[in-house]
């Protein structure tokens, strides 16, 4: 599969596309599991797409910005992009360590499905690349066909986790990274994505977590 990847160049961000072609990785799995793998900033993101149709994996130029409380970020994005369904991958990576436990997971997922449109969206805590995660989804209404038939409406889907977070000494599960999907793919294909999902962080960042901490194992991840 041919990765595209986009470039900042210059101060006025000029974007230029660059084709960046990888080797698709044979794997035992059936021959419509594409698995991709590749760069996403200083990050290496991996997944499996399970669906014979045709996308495009496109590398965005990274951003930067400031939160509102003051922390600087560069964001990198990944769009997976079809005919009909689009994916987004967004890593934020933080100057400092931000809280990353479930709580603020489920505040990320809630307003990104609320901006797409839901009214009630269904809220899950899956385990995302083996990391406490929050997943949720709605669907668009029904529309009416004519003839008295209706076609079911869209699949959103939001998820949110951090690749790199642990416990500190304060006893915050916090991260330097966050990373969140959001997708209008089918469920099959949106759900073999996130199951595969891997995100390989900077060695630096990653730090074995005390699993044996109570705190850890219950209410530190809320």
């Amino acid at each position: 599969m041919k990765w595209i990847r986009q470039q900042n160049q210059g101060a006025m961000k000029s974007v230029a596309i660059e084709l960046i072609l990888l080797l698709v990785l044979s794997m035992a799995a059936p021959a419509f599991a594409a698995y991709e793998s590749g760069p996403v900033g200083p990050y290496n993101v991996s997944f499996d797409m399970n669906t014979t149709m045709k996308y495009t994996v496109i590398v965005e130029a990274p951003s930067s910005g400031v939160t509102s409380l003051g922390v600087n970020f560069v964001r990198y994005n990944l769009t997976v992009d079809s005919a009909d369904y689009l994916a987004w991958l967004i890593l934020t990576r933080y100057e400092d360590p931000m809280v990353a436990n479930v709580t603020a997971n489920e505040y990320i997922v809630y307003n990104a499905l609320l901006n797409a449109g839901a009214d009630k969206p269904n809220l899950y805590q899956p385990l995302i690349d083996g990391k406490p995660g929050v997943l949720g989804n709605f669907r668009f209404e029904r529309q009416f066909l004519g003839q008295g038939q209706y076609q079911e409406g869209d699949l959103v889907v939001a998820a949110s986790y951090s690749p790199d977070a642990r416990v500190y000494e304060d006893g915050v599960y916090r991260g330097r990274t966050d990373c969140r999907i959001i997708s209008t793919y089918p469920w099959e294909i949106i759900r073999d994505l996130l199951y595969t999902l891997h995100v390989e962080v900077p060695k630096e960042e990653v730090a074995p977590i005390d699993l044996s901490s109570p705190i850890n194992q219950s209410s530190l991840l809320r």
